[in-house]
């Protein structure tokens, strides 16, 4: 622990570049200023971050000072707004520069940060805010819908106002050119909290400390040759651990940072390092493929700066990191998990000189063909009634109900031992779905089962049984209610009868057998079924 607050302190000092943040999606001036009365919270925060100069820039570029000065600002006015060590703090939204501060600045306090997906329906979030005992949540605007359910959860919205006004401050003093880190002994007590699907309907959190993070990032970086001379595009949600594993890399290395600006994909070819899941690499070929056809050497110039991509949270077609190399990305293929703290296992996708490597300080077994885990950014464990709970078995191993094969130094991941799987990188437990599912007063029985699609690798479908007959008319009237119930990566895209051998008596559904009656159907499922 003592060497990870020693680095984080020593990176406070630098001069170096540390983020990059377009600024393709605002306007100045009188604009910004008419905005700041007007536009959501969280742009308050993002506008109080420009100098008064910045008419004409084109990005937001902040040293390593610069970063650790307004994590300490920042940290300060949430503590002025009562958040304290070890109490629980939720950030609700997509990726943004203000997020990431408020991230470390919730850290370097000492506190429990967990960051939220804003698809969740309303009741969701209230359920875990209360679940997992975050008592206060900032998000881009305070949620109408929780503050209807105040009586379900007792987190305070933080305002987004004074944090702007405390960060407008600092900048407008050209930062603190004295700033030292006072308070580093709570980096040692924070945790993050990143919520993983459970077959049981609500996600449990998994409890990570940051010399777990910075572990897992070592080993990464070391790989893929990240070091303070290179960038990485933060791709991936924070709410992902994924995402999270993007910003200890960049942390441990001393690197740079890249937001993406409104063109995801022209800021890939921008950064040195970047982490995709497949369907954004499929669309990613795409684009340079139409690109190509407009300005072949803008194309070229793009890809001339990203050196690695690395690939996961969904099986990989060889084919597609095959027509990856043939544009000149150099892919690798990683397996990891939120309680590993994202990446354990790297192969790179050279056709001719594949490299793997279970990544330093991971320790891996096959037992039965599951695959268990332990070592380097292993998780403390799952959060539960005030408490972490332990995830290691009897014999000091994380049992990953992956099933896998282990052969002369490679990985071989097989599929999963329960329903899970995969849909355009976000994990979806059918009996998730299915419970929401059955509580629709029509609905009798629901069985939710994966349908191969070549985009997103897996799309949900549902077999249901209503009271009364099937018909267009009751799906349209289930799609309808299941708007503001499911995420909608998690909301079927088609719905057939189930065959009536399926009973409902039955204790355990026969999962393989509807896949085959699926698999027997002669077109692809419609959006309209």
């Amino acid at each position: 622990m003592s060497d990870v607050i020693r680095s984080l302190a020593e990176l406070a000092q630098q001069q170096q570049g540390a983020i990059y943040y377009p600024l393709d999606n605002l306007s100045f001036g009188e604009a910004s200023a008419n905005k700041a009365s007007q536009e959501l919270d969280s742009d308050l925060l993002l506008l109080s971050l420009l100098p008064k100069t910045a008419t004409d820039t084109t990005a937001l570029e902040l040293s390593w000072q610069q970063v650790f000065a307004l994590i300490d600002c920042l940290a300060d006015e949430l503590a002025a707004q009562g958040v304290s060590c070890q109490q629980g703090l939720a950030l609700i939204g997509k990726n943004s520069l203000p997020q990431l501060l408020l991230y470390l600045a919730g850290l370097s306090l000492g506190v429990r940060v967990m960051v939220i997906n804003p698809q969740f329906p309303a009741e969701k979030i209230a359920r875990i805010l209360s679940q997992n005992q975050l008592d206060f949540y900032c998000s881009t605007t305070p949620l109408p819908e929780l503050e209807a359910l105040a009586d379900k959860t007792q987190s305070r919205y933080l305002s987004n106002e004074g944090l702007a006004s405390a960060v407008s401050e600092l900048v407008s003093a050209e930062y603190d050119k004295n700033y030292q880190r006072v308070t580093p002994r709570l980096w040692q007590q924070a945790l993050t909290m990143t919520l993983t699907s459970g077959s049981s309907g609500d996600p449990k959190a998994v409890v990570h400390d940051i010399v777990a993070h910075w572990q897992n990032a070592l080993g990464v970086n070391e790989f893929l040759a990240f070091d303070s001379s290179k960038s990485w595009l933060l791709s991936l949600p924070l709410y992902h651990v994924s995402g999270q594993g993007i910003v200890w890399r960049w942390l441990n290395a001393a690197a740079e940072l890249h937001f993406s600006g409104i063109d995801f994909y022209r800021s890939i070819g921008r950064a040195t390092h970047v982490s995709l899941v497949p369907t954004q690499l499929q669309r990613y070929l795409a684009y340079l493929e139409q690109a190509s056809k407009i300005q072949k050497s803008a194309v070229d110039h793009r890809l001339a700066a990203t050196e690695a991509v690395l690939l996961g949270g969904a099986p990989i077609d060889p084919m597609l990191c095959a027509q990856a190399q043939a544009e000149g990305l150099n892919t690798f293929s990683g397996y990891g998990m939120t309680e590993m703290a994202s990446t354990v296992f790297v192969c790179q996708n050279d056709l001719e000189q594949p490299q793997m490597r279970l990544l330093r300080g991971r320790e891996l077994c096959i037992r039965e063909q599951e695959i268990w885990l332990r070592g380097a950014g292993l998780a403390q464990g799952y959060w539960r009634d005030g408490t972490v709970e332990p995830l290691l078995n009897a014999e000091g191993w994380y049992q990953t109900k992956d099933r896998g094969l282990w052969h002369n130094g490679n990985l071989t991941v097989l599929g999963r031992l329960d329903h899970q799987f995969i849909s355009g990188g976000e994990n979806i437990q059918p009996e998730e779905i299915e419970q929401i599912l059955q509580q629709y007063s029509e609905i009798e029985q629901a069985v939710v089962l994966p349908w191969a699609d070549a985009e997103f690798g897996y799309r949900p479908v549902a077999m249901v049984k209503f009271k009364q007959p099937f018909s267009v008319q009751l799906v349209g009237e289930v799609r309808l209610w299941l708007q503001d119930k499911l995420e909608r990566f998690k909301q079927p895209i088609a719905y057939y009868p189930l065959p009536s051998e399926t009973g409902s008596q039955q204790m355990k559904v026969a999962r393989g057998s509807l896949l085959q009656v699926l698999q027997q159907l002669q077109y692809q499922p419609k959006e309209n079924q």
